[in-house]
């Protein structure tokens, strides 16, 4: 029985050192991971992507901007978002002839991304592992799908949705109804005295639309003006109110869609004027009340209320409601 054991146990041990080298297969080179494309983002300048229209993207400076279809400032993280499909891992890849390119929707490429001279063609998907087929130059790559809605989206998308540059420093704004400045001394006043504003101007400052197209050519309506610190100024038209609002800039033929809440923010502005000796605070209403509304009369409003409740000298002497 002892021998058995001993036997079995050795056997065992066999087994495991088998199985502990054929996992590590010694004298097999690790795996290289290979990219689609080896480019250093640094020396990127420009990007072409090609899907229903041809967009184009120019860096200045070290800031990406948009140059066709029209000039417009980008959102920078979707653009290092196309820079980082090049970076995407090659799964399988195999060269290719073009006499080839039409079983993997190559011959007219879904979408083409330009990247420093680097052409990267992308077709269909394979029906089996889903994953995308990429041409480069006369090599094939089978890469995961998760990046092509960059791919599709059209020129608007990459558009940066703040209103105002970033970093930009407001020192005027011109409502319809309300104009305000930001004076040598760093403090704000308008047409009544001076005012607490620097919260106004910090809304315009960080505002973003939750959308943005092109302008319509009959874009008309009041005017807003928004003067900028070392910067030159910047005016929207008003398109629309209600339901949201919707502002348009004629100098980059663009519209930006605001929700109402923001809409508020950017068109009323604060009700915080600086007291005077004789002047008392206002109180929460009067803060919250919207300034292009027109108060009611409010000793009307009293006087209405005491007649329909009259007084105890007004009741019939000697009556008892609680008695007959």
């Amino acid at each position: 029985m002892r021998s058995k054991t001993i036997l079995n146990l050795m056997l065992l041990g066999v087994i495991a050192s088998l199985g502990v080298i054929a996992y590590l297969e010694p004298g097999k080179k690790p795996e290289v991971t290979e990219t689609l494309a080896k480019l250093d983002a640094n020396q990127i300048t420009e990007i072409t992507l090609k899907n229903k229209e041809t967009i184009v993207f120019q860096k200045k400076e070290g800031v990406w901007r948009l140059s066709e279809p029209f000039p417009a400032p980008v959102n920078q993280i979707r653009i290092n978002q196309l820079v980082d499909i090049a970076s995407s891992q090659s799964l399988v890849h195999y060269p290719i002839k073009p006499d080839e390119y039409a079983r993997f929707d190559l011959v007219n490429p879904l979408a083409t991304l330009t990247l420093g001279g680097k052409t990267l063609n992308f077709g269909g998907v394979d029906p089996i592992n889903l994953r995308r087929y990429v041409r480069i130059d006369d090599t094939l790559h089978l890469v995961n799908d998760d990046f092509f809605h960059h791919l599709n989206a059209i020129a608007t998308d990459f558009v940066d949705k703040r209103l105002l540059p970033e970093g930009a420093k407001v020192n005027e704004i011109s409502v319809p109804g309300v104009k305000v400045s930001l004076n040598d001394d760093g403090k704000w006043s308008d047409n009544n005295g001076k005012q607490d504003y620097a919260e106004w101007a910090l809304i315009w400052a960080t505002s973003r639309a939750i959308d943005v197209k092109r302008l319509s050519s009959n874009s008309t309506g009041e005017v807003i003006h928004i003067g900028l610190l070392g910067r030159d100024p910047i005016d929207f038209t008003i398109i629309k109110r209600e339901g949201g609002l919707i502002l348009g800039r004629t100098d980059l033929g663009l519209q930006f869609e605001l929700t109402s809440e923001t809409a508020k923010s950017l068109l009323m502005a604060p009700l915080r004027q600086v007291l005077s000796k004789d002047s008392s605070p206002p109180s929460l209403d009067e803060e919250r009340q919207d300034p292009t509304e027109i108060p009611p009369d409010l000793d009307a409003v009293e006087g209405e209320e005491s007649s329909s409740h009259p007084t105890e000298e007004e009741q019939e002497p000697g009556r008892d409601d609680d008695t007959e």
